[in-house]
């Protein structure tokens, strides 16, 4: 049997653990329902829309990460993974669906380390007791970066100082990880996401499977608000997944409606920005 790893540091890359102590960590790496795990070449490790119930964090040797195209049901490679990446840990966080966003096999022969559903839900309760803690400063460094995001992007300047201030109410920091979807396409919308460090790529798949890339996303930039229009179809028009580890800002439908209430030049550039996108992914798929 494989010798269990006792370097924290491989857990303390993973956001879902960086609140934990070094003793906490080795505790997490030396649990035995935790283990190392190996994968023959191509060997299946997740398969898309089962629930999960463990993530892992890639030791040695590399995986790929594909989703089943909607024609014809084939699979569609889109990122590999290396030593030092994770994968998995999305389909158990809290309010989400509890299923997998894509399938992962073995490139080459893989080393991966594994871990139980019940160790990123306690690290995940354990980063939320430590926020509520009334030793912590009521202006972190985290708030004024999340508000001054926020203040300098045109799609929120209609929004009071008093509004800003009250930002925890209408939004959400979320940590994703590398080679994860934020949105697939055909999914109804419900929020808009603002990228506060990271890199996402936009891309739809044509009729044979090929991938196109629409855009790259980097921080300030937004998206997935097309959904959330009035009178639109309130279904996502393409796939958004991360490149590397991304903090975004997700904003809850009924807030962004509101912004478009009080800003009709807004409303109207979106409603632009949707044509255009619309032609630009109807070319791909004719």
């Amino acid at each position: 049997m494989t010798a269990k790893p006792s370097d924290p540091e491989i857990l303390r890359k993973i956001h879902i653990f960086n609140s934990l102590s070094d003793n906490e960590l080795i505790q997490i790496l030396q649990a035995p329902e935790n283990e190392i795990v190996d994968y023959a070449q191509k060997a299946s490790i997740i398969r898309e829309a089962e629930i999960g119930d463990c993530m892992y964090v890639v030791l040695e040797g590399s995986v790929e990460v594909s989703i089943r195209g909607v024609s014809g049901g084939r699979e569609i490679s889109l990122a590999t993974l290396s030593a030092g990446d994770f994968f998995g840990e999305q389909s158990l966080l809290p309010g989400g669906t509890g299923r997998r966003n894509a399938s992962i096999k073995a490139v080459y022969d893989s080393k991966l380390l594994k871990i139980d559903k019940k160790y990123v839900l306690l690290a995940v309760e354990s980063g939320l007791d430590e926020s509520e803690d009334v030793t912590v400063p009521a202006f972190l460094p985290e708030e004024k970066e999340v508000r001054d995001m926020l203040h300098s992007i045109r799609l929120f300047q209609m929004t009071t100082k008093e509004e800003l201030d009250t930002y925890r109410d209408w939004t959400e920091v979320i940590t994703v990880g590398p080679g994860e979807f934020v949105l697939k396409e055909s999914q109804p919308g419900e929020h808009l996401y603002v990228i506060l460090d990271g890199v996402v790529e936009v891309f739809i798949l044509d009729e044979d499977g090929r991938v196109t890339i629409l855009a790259e996303l980097k921080p300030g930039d937004y998206f997935g608000e097309q959904a959330l229009m009035p009178g639109g179809s309130g279904e996502r028009n393409a796939f958004v997944r991360t490149d590397k580890k991304t903090r975004l800002i997700k904003i809850a439908k009924d807030y962004f409606r509101l912004i478009l209430n009080r800003d009709s030049e807004l409303y109207e550039a979106l409603n632009k920005v949707g044509q255009a996108q619309e032609e630009e992914i109807s070319k791909y798929q004719e």
